[in-house]
């Protein structure tokens, strides 16, 4: 009978008891996931609530439409929340819950690279994504004449100096044709042979929204025929507030040394469903002395206007339309034998957007573009114009060059699953070029009597088309993020036959004796892919391994060049096409290693790259030059494949010492072979590295900053392709700026401090004296910015 009271008391005390403890309160946590750039909900994120204390299993849910999550019957105590989302870098935050409370959770998710489709990211660069972007605040800080200034501050990434404006990008020693450039999504081409007007060239910084730059074959989804990248956007048509009718801002700047001054206007509106955008720049400038105080030619004059309008069809739709002109006047060039005497070119485009942020087809992008540039350079105001400073006639040489190109694109993004996106889409271009060189021997010292005169086609008129479709999908195979994409490209050449010397066709191609005019036409079908993987390590920490192949098809030049300097030497001999060139093909590993902390943040990372095919150059003894002049001491030269390999690597940290100081430091080293020439590669930046402090208060009404910049010397130099050494140097840095008030802000500093004298090992030689073109000495500047 005992023993039946004892089960009636227990049996009590169980059901007492569990009424208790279900009514004991639960806490909850809910928030919202955005898009960090954008600032619009984030659909279908995964949001993983994980106790940290009693080993209870996770909680998992999914963001709806307008981005918002839930999960509530939580017990109180601490826990991890955790949101991640494909094409998204993912974050966390530990919370507390309390009995019979919502904690309320924030994510604004950054978008990443992963690999091979690069989209908005900050400036140090994950491994995921082998690219590194700047923002428009990077831009306005850097105060730059050119855009190719402003890849000099980013991490393995250079540009060529030929003159004051047009400085050509190098990526981690891939340059020229091997670096694709588009702006706005268009493929983008220098009109000039000699690349005086880099793909860059014709945007002004002031319009530049951001620049980002993929670091090798993780850029498929851009466009074809290149082994890197670079893409700028320019200044957005929709980021004017609803309603907002006429705002904008009207900015100028002056520069000492150069002596140049610009003026850049921005006027923008937009209603509910119309918006608009207009900006204009007015830039000049004039000779600059080095630390020595040497005088280089530096003149410039360029003016700039552009207009975007769009239309809402409806929430998830819009039409764009945008057109722009620009004209550069008096471009002085003292690495090129030449001086511009002008560029003209102009721009139209007309996209459709589609993006829903939900279902199965999640956005839709159709983009048309064509482009125009005019250029004609002469040899006014170099040696060979006169004869009192040249050893023979003088001269009247001019090149008189333009392209015409006409592209296209659309893309689909999908998503279907929770855990898998695709990308799938066409893109393809057509850019006809045409240049021709006449000169005039001079005799006696008067251009006004009849001498020695003949016009040569540089470009008999070629065209160069590539179509390519590609597909693209990212997917998460538990903690790890795999991206991989394909691409397959067609690609077509040729020149008119009518144009086309018989000189050309005899010399084009060694060995095979003199060509037909059917040779020189060129199919090519290229198949190029690349895979990403990217793995948490921890919380902070995370490995991401790449590789890949890319194809490029040989360039105008070097198929089709009748006897016309290389962009691939650092001599300005004369240099023939080959228009049998097979395309080349970089492989290339990546492995990059990432930590981010709330005060630090460390980025590290190397590559290991080959190229077959790789296009260099070969002696042509038996060819006669086309322009005799006694400063060619070498050459002619053929094009010619040949192998290259490449491997290098980048790292950055940066920490906040104080709430309101960084400070950061950043360096890259690069090791290039040209196993043909069994030298070095042309063009391989020396060590390099950076030591920067800044001080900007939370509420950012000021900046203070100061960065130390070092060099080695470079001895690793193509002495057969006329590279010279150079000697290492540093420079000092400052800037700083201020929010006046009433829309008023200022900005000032100084760069090169020190007025150091110091030449960029990859900028052009003088091809007159044979010596390397310097960099300006100490530079004072100052702008100021309104805006309304």
């Amino acid at each position: 009978m005992d023993r039946y009271v004892v089960f009636a008391c227990i049996w009590f005390i169980v059901f007492a008891l569990i009424p208790a403890a279900a009514a004991q309160p639960s806490g909850a946590v809910t928030g919202r996931v955005t898009n960090g750039e954008t600032g619009r909900p984030l659909p279908s994120v995964n949001v993983i609530v994980e106790s940290t204390g009693d080993g209870a299993q996770p909680r998992g849910t999914s963001t709806g439409p307008q981005g918002r999550f839930a999960v509530d019957g939580l017990a109180p105590g601490k826990y991890v929340v955790r949101a991640r989302f494909v094409g998204f870098a993912p974050r966390s935050r530990e919370v507390e819950v309390s009995a019979a409370e919502s904690v309320g959770v924030q994510f604004a998710l950054a978008p990443r690279t992963v690999g091979l489709d690069a989209v908005e990211v900050t400036a140090a660069p994950t491994v995921s994504e082998t690219a590194e972007q700047l923002r428009k605040a990077d831009i306005q800080e850097a105060n730059p004449r050119d855009g190719g200034e402003l890849l000099r501050t980013m991490s393995g990434v250079s540009a060529v100096r030929r003159g004051p404006v047009g400085l050509d990008p190098v990526v981690r020693g891939l340059r020229s044709r091997q670096v694709g450039v588009y702006v706005d999504g268009m493929r983008t081409f220098p009109a000039g042979p000699a690349r005086m007007d880099s793909p860059l060239s014709h945007t002004g910084p002031s319009t530049m929204q951001s620049i980002e730059v993929a670091k090798g074959p993780y850029a498929l989804t851009w466009g074809g025929g290149q082994l890197s990248a670079i893409r700028v956007e320019t200044n957005d048509l929709f980021n004017v507030a609803r309603g907002e009718r006429l705002s904008g801002q009207l900015q100028t700047g002056y520069d000492s040394n150069f002596g140049s001054y610009d003026v850049t206007g921005t006027v923008s509106g937009r209603s509910d469903a119309f918006a608009y955008r207009v900006d204009g720049a007015y830039r000049t400038g004039n000779d600059y002395e080095t630390g020595d105080g040497t005088s280089v030619p530096a003149d410039f004059l360029n003016r700039e206007l552009r207009a975007k309008v769009g239309y809402k069809l409806g929430d998830n739709q819009r039409l764009t339309a945008g057109g722009g002109y620009q004209r550069q006047d008096d471009v002085d060039y003292p690495g090129r034998l030449l001086n511009a005497q002008f560029f003209k070119t102009g721009r139209a485009r007309l996209g459709y957007e589609y993006a829903s942020g939900t279902g199965l087809v999640r956005s839709v992008e159709a983009k048309a573009y064509g482009y125009q540039t005019l250029h004609t350079m002469n040899n006014e105001g170099k040696v060979t114009y006169a004869s009192e400073n040249f050893p023979g006639p003088p001269l009247r040489v001019a090149v008189n060059a333009d392209i015409t190109t006409l592209g296209g694109r659309v893309v689909t993004q999908l998503a279907p699953s929770q855990d898998l996106r695709l990308k799938v889409g066409a893109d393809g271009y057509r850019a006809h070029r045409d240049a021709e060189r006449p000169f005039q021997v001079v005799k006696n010292g008067d251009p006004t009597t009849p001498g020695f005169y003949e016009s040569k086609q540089i470009w008999p008129g070629v065209v160069t088309a590539d179509a390519g479709v590609f597909a693209q999908a990212t997917r998460l195979l538990g903690p790890v993020e795999a991206t991989g994409t394909v691409r397959a490209d067609m690609v077509w050449a040729g020149a008119d036959e009518e144009q086309v010397t018989d000189v050309y066709l005899d010399i084009a191609k060694p060995g095979n004796g003199a060509l037909d005019a059917d040779a020189l036409d060129r199919r090519e079908f290229n198949v190029s892919g690349a895979l990403m993987l990217t793995a948490p390590l921890s919380e902070a920490w995370t490995l991401s391994a790449g590789g890949g192949t890319a194809v490029r098809s040989a360039g105008a030049l070097e198929r089709y060049a009748d006897r016309f300097p290389s962009n691939k030497a650092q001599t300005s001999a004369e240099f023939i096409g080959n228009p049998r060139l097979d395309p080349e093909r970089s492989w290339q590993a990546d492995l990059e290693l990432e930590a981010r902390y709330d005060r630090v943040s460390f980025t590290a990372g190397g590559f290991a790259r080959r190229i077959s095919n790789y296009i260099t150059l070969q002696d042509a003894p038996d060819v006669e030059p086309m322009l005799p002049l006694p400063i060619f001491a070498e050459g002619p030269f053929r094009y010619a494949n040949g192998t290259a390999t490449f491997y290098g690597g980048e790292m950055s940290a940066s920490v906040a010492v104080l709430r309101s100081l960084t400070a950061s430091v950043s360096g890259s080293y690069l090791w290039g072979k040209n196993l043909e020439t069994d030298q070095p590669a042309l063009g391989v930046a020396p060590l390099s590295g950076d030591i920067g402090v800044r001080y900007e208060p939370p509420q950012g009404r000021f900046y203070i900053e100061g960065t130390l910049g070092g060099v080695t010397e470079q001895d690793r130099v193509a002495s057969i392709l006329g590279e010279t050494p150079t000697e290492g140097y540093v420079t000092l840095d400052l800037r700083g700026g201020l929010a006046v008030g009433r829309g008023i802000s200022v900005e000032g500093g100084v760069t090169n401090l020190t007025d150091a004298d110091y030449v960029n090992h990859l900028n052009a030689k003088n091809p007159y004296s044979g010596t390397p073109i310097p960099e300006t000495g100490r530079i004072f500047f100052a702008g100021v910015n309104y805006a309304f």
